[in-house]
């Protein structure tokens, strides 16, 4: 790998990580700005033409990644990965009559009444685009870099992003058969999409796949699980709507990680922890929510339950957070601002790793 010069030993790291198993130390990313580099802005245009081309044009987001692939320190485990970027539950805009706006990420639009109506559409633009970007990312790689699967993920988060969230809690209370229905619509499509960009990926990622925006790797089909509507609903609806999902999709992948959003799906743990195909979890740090040092009891439950831990910490609270948790099985994502500071934190960790 172009910007690595020990990736064996940093795969056979991220491949225990899965299985719990400790090789050496910690599981961490720490990047930094690289020696003598500089990160080049590339702002988000202020108009919709120009937003579109710069959420598709596969040209421009490559001329963004290699920038910053070119000018990053990649410390501890990380990796140079390109993010597969086209939405959050992406899949939403391979369906029929979806309008798509392209703003500070990507939105999708429907005015789906009936889940019978809920139809793929092979044709659409951003079907084709997950696809035909896929490709072209993974041969300009060749093997330099990592691609990442798409980040077409939570089904019921794809009703949501159709329905309208307020609709689809209605119709989750008045037509539950017929979310059901259209729930399992969208789970072929992601089994679809998946099995396509995971071969056209495999041979370039080292015969495995990333969830990119967290960093990780894994020696075969990695997913990320989510529902971020869970906020909205109670623990029993979450067993009825959502576990075929977190079962379905974490037995067909090899590697499943359950993105955890927030201390309001805390509610939602012991349904999550029971899917025995979930490796991990990943705490998310919502914006105005205190970090993960504040949750140690629930972070521990987790690891006890025989799952990972992925979290995004500053530097100063990982003391903390190794202190009171297993490094087995447990993944700190951080940052510092100079290569010097990178190497220090991860012989920090190195020291702090126990059992």
């Amino acid at each position: 790998m172009k910007y690595l010069d020990d990736w064996d030993k940093r795969k056979e790291r991220h491949s225990a990580f899965w299985n719990c198993e400790l090789v050496d130390r910690c599981l961490c990313s720490v990047t930094a700005l690289r020696d003598g580099g500089k990160f080049c802005g590339f702002p988000l245009p202020d108009n919709e033409p120009e937003r579109r081309r710069w959420w598709t044009d596969g040209d421009l987001i490559l001329e963004r990644n290699l920038s910053w692939f070119a000018n990053t320190y990649y410390g501890g485990d990380s990796l140079p990965i390109l993010i597969h970027d086209l939405g959050p539950a992406g899949h939403a805009g391979y369906f029929k009559n979806v309008r798509i706006r392209f703003e500070n990420t990507i939105w999708f639009d429907s005015d789906l009444e009936d889940y019978d109506d809920l139809s793929f559409d092979p044709d659409s633009f951003l079907y084709q685009k997950t696809i035909s970007l896929a490709k072209q990312y993974a041969e300009a790689a060749q093997g330099d870099f990592i691609v990442s699967m798409p980040d077409a993920v939570g089904d019921l988060d794809v009703l949501s992003h159709l329905r309208g969230p307020e609709n689809l809690l209605m119709d989750m209370l008045e037509r539950p058969d017929e979310v059901k229905k259209g729930l399992r619509k969208v789970q072929e499509i992601w089994e679809k999409v998946y099995t396509e960009i995971y071969d056209i990926v495999l041979a370039n990622n080292d015969n495995g796949s990333s969830v990119g925006w967290l960093g990780t790797w894994a020696p075969g089909r990695l997913g990320q699980l989510q529902c971020d509507l869970s906020v909205m609903i109670s623990p029993k609806l979450f067993d009825d709507m959502v576990l075929y999902e977190l079962e379905t999709q974490s037995q067909w992948l090899d590697y499943a990680l359950y993105h955890l959003d927030g201390e309001e799906q805390i509610k939602h743990l012991d349904c999550i922890l029971s899917v025995k195909g979930i490796n991990a979890i990943q705490w998310t740090n919502v914006a105005g929510q205190p970090g993960p040092i504040h949750y140690i009891p629930v972070l521990k439950k987790i690891q006890k339950a025989g799952k990972g831990l992925i979290l995004h910490v500053t530097p100063d609270e990982i003391p903390l957070i190794m202190e009171n948790l297993s490094s087995k099985g447990l993944y700190l994502l951080t940052w510092t601002n100079t290569q010097d500071e990178a190497d220090a934190l991860v012989k920090t960790i190195e020291k702090l790793t126990h059992d």
